[in-house]
C-alpha cells in the first residue's frame, strides 16, 4: 500500500482499490496503523534518530531525538506546512488563520492573536476568575449527572473549556448542556474524526482527489460532511462578527474580535495584507475554538482515566490538596507553588498521554542541509514527540503515571525537562500554552477536590487510544464512577 500512488495506470487502479478497501473494511486500517506504530520505533533502532520514509506519494523525514527536534524546529526553512488536503480544507482552500498557514500570513496572524490574548489576560491572574467560574459550574454539573454511577465524561468538559477562550475572543459563554454549543462540539468531534482517519489517505495520496469521483469521496471519505461541519463553525464565527460590528465601541474594545475590527482599517493594503480580511478572522476563531474544544478537554479526560487506573497517585494528590486548600473554596493559582506533587502529576499526564504524538507536520520551504542531511524543498517533517516522552533511557517509568518524573530528590518541582514537549517546541510552539496550563491546573484541581474517581465495579480500565487517530492521541471511550468527597 505504501508503494502505491505513482503515475502508472496499474498503480492508479491499485490505489483506488486501496482507498475503497480501507474505507469498507476499517479493521485493515487498524492493522496498518498498528504496523506503523511498530515500524517507526524499530526504524529508529535500526537507522538512528533521522529516518527518511515514503508514505504514499509523500516523502517524510522523521526526527526521533529531542536535540535534533529542537534544532529543526528553530530552523527558518523548516517552518512550512505541507499542502495536505486536510490543511487546505481547514483553510477553506485559501490561506487563513495560524495553525495551518506559513510565511507572512502565519507570522502576522500569530503576532496579532498572541498580542491580543496576552492583553486579555492569558498567563495572568486576571483570567483566573473566569476559569474558576467555569470549573465550579463543571463540577456542579458532574455532581448532578454523574455521581455514584458509571458515566462518560461528555461534552460538558468541552463546553467549560471552550467558554474560557470564547469569552476572550467573542465575549460569549454557553451554559453546560446548551443545545447550540453541544451541536458545535459535535461538529468539532466529527471534523477531527474525519481529518484524523479517512482524510489522511487524501493527504498522503493527493492524486486521489483528482481520480476519484466526488460521490466516492463523499461516500467513503466524508469530504462533504467535513465541509458541512466546517461551514457550521464558520457560520458561528460570522454571526459573532456581525453582532460585534453592530455594537462596536472604538473607545472600549471588549475582546479579540473588537481589536481586530479596530486594527484592520490601519493596515498596509499592499502585499499579502490585502488578504487580511474577515476570512482571516474566521480562521483564527475556528482554530481557537477547535483547540479549546479538544486539546485541554482531552487532557482532562486523560487525567480522569489515568487517576482511576492509579488510585495511589490520586490519593496522594488529594492529600496534598486537602493540606493546602480549605474545603470552603476552590484551588487557585496562588496555591500552585505549594501543590508541587499535584503539578508534577499533571505534567506526567501530559507526558504519558502525549496528546499530539507527532506535533503538526512541518514542511521544508527551501532545500536545506540540516545536521549533514539533505532535505529537499517540500519534504514533510515528522517529529516523534511521543517517543521522546516515553524514552526508556530517560524516564524512570515511561509507560506509567509517575509524578516523581518531575520532582527532584527533595520533592521540589522540576518542570523543565528534556524529552518533554507537550506543546511542541521552537517557532511554532503552541501560542496558547500559558492559557492551557492555567486551565489544566484549575479545572483538574477543582475535579480532584470534589470527587474520588473510580473504575466501575468489575471493570479494569486501560489507557488505550483510538487506533485510527493520526493527529491526536484521544483516549478510547471509557466510563468512570465519581464519588463525592466534599
Amino acid at each position: 500500500m505504501i508503494g502505491a500512488g505513482s503515475d502508472t495506470v496499474h498503480s492508479m487502479r491499485m490505489l483506488k482499490w486501496v482507498a475503497y478497501l480501507l474505507a469498507r473494511y476499517p479493521e485493515y486500517a487498524t492493522r496498518m496503523q498498528q504496523q506503523i506504530d511498530a515500524v517507526v520505533p524499530r526504524d529508529r533502532m535500526l537507522y538512528g534518530n533521522v529516518v527518511t520514509t515514503k508514505w504514499g506519494a509523500r516523502t517524510f523525514v522523521v526526527f526521533a531525538d529531542y536535540d535534533l527536534i529542537k534544532k529543526a524546529f528553530q530552523h527558518p526553512d523548516l517552518q512550512g506546512r505541507p499542502d495536505f488536503f486536510s490543511f487546505k480544507l481547514m483553510q477553506k482552500f485559501g490561506r487563513r488563520g495560524v495553525g495551518f498557514t506559513d510565511g507572512a500570513v502565519w507570522s502576522e496572524n500569530r503576532r496579532f492573536v498572541l498580542r491580543q490574548l496576552r492583553s486579555l489576560g492569558m498567563g495572568k491572574t486576571v483570567l483566573e476568575e473566569s476559569i474558576q467560574k467555569e470549573a465550579s459550574l463543571l463540577v456542579g454539573h458532574l455532581e448532578r449527572t454523574c455521581l455514584d454511577k458509571p458515566a462518560v465524561m461528555d461534552c460538558a468538559i468541552n463546553t467549560s473549556v471552550v467558554n474560557v477562550i470564547w469569552q476572550m475572543f467573542a465575549s460569549t459563554r454557553y451554559e453546560v448542556g446548551d443545545s447550540e454549543i453541544t451541536k458545535y462540539c459535535e461538529d468539532v468531534n466529527v471534523l477531527f474524526d474525519i481529518i484524523q482517519k479517512r482524510l489522511f489517505f487524501l493527504d498522503i495520496f493527493p492524486v486521489l482527489t483528482n481520480v476519484l469521483p466526488k460521490f466516492i469521496l463523499n461516500m467513503f471519505v466524508d469530504v462533504k460532511l467535513a465541509e458541512r461541519c466546517l461551514e457550521n463553525l464558520t457560520k458561528m464565527s460570522e454571526d459573532k462578527i456581525r453582532e460585534h460590528l453592530a455594537s462596536l465601541d472604538p473607545g472600549n474594545p471588549r475582546d479579540v474580535i473588537d481589536h481586530y475590527l479596530l486594527e484592520k482599517p490601519d493596515r498596509d493594503p499592499t502585499g499579502y495584507l490585502k488578504e487580511y480580511d474577515a476570512d482571516q478572522l474566521y480562521g483564527m476563531m475556528i482554530e481557537n475554538f477547535l483547540g479549546g474544544s479538544e486539546t485541554t478537554s482531552s487532557t482532562l479526560r486523560w487525567m480522569i482515566l489515568l487517576l482511576s487506573i492509579y488510585p495511589d497517585v490520586q490519593a496522594k494528590a488529594q492529600r496534598c490538596l486537602d493540606e493546602v486548600v480549605p474545603l470552603t473554596r476552590l484551588p487557585c493559582l496562588a496555591d500552585k507553588s505549594r501543590l508541587e506533587y499535584v503539578d508534577a502529576m499533571l505534567l506526567d499526564v501530559l507526558r504519558l498521554s502525549s496528546l499530539v504524538p507527532t506535533s503538526l507536520i512541518h514542511s521544508a520551504t527551501a532545500d536545506v542541509v540540516f545536521e549533514g542531511y539533505n532535505i529537499p524543498k517540500g519534504t514533510c517533517l515528522l517529529v516523534c514527540s511521543e517517543l521522546c516522552q516515553k524514552k526508556k533511557s530517560f524516564w524512570q517509568k515511561p509507560d506509567h503515571l509517575y509524578p516523581e518524573h518531575f520532582l527532584d530528590e527533595n520533592g521540589k518541582l522540576d518542570g523543565k525537562k528534556e524529552n518533554f514537549l507537550p506543546f511542541s517546541i521552537g517557532r511554532r510552539q503552541c501560542l496558547g500554552e500559558s492559557l492551557a496550563r492555567m486551565e489544566l491546573f484549575l479545572f483538574a484541581t477543582a475535579i480532584l477536590q470534589r470527587f474520588k474517581i473510580e473504575a466501575p465495579e468489575g471493570v479494569t480500565l486501560q489507557p488505550k487510544t483510538d487506533p485510527f487517530s493520526t493527529i491526536l492521541n484521544l483516549p478510547d471511550k471509557f466510563e468512570v464512577v465519581l464519588r463525592k468527597r466534599i
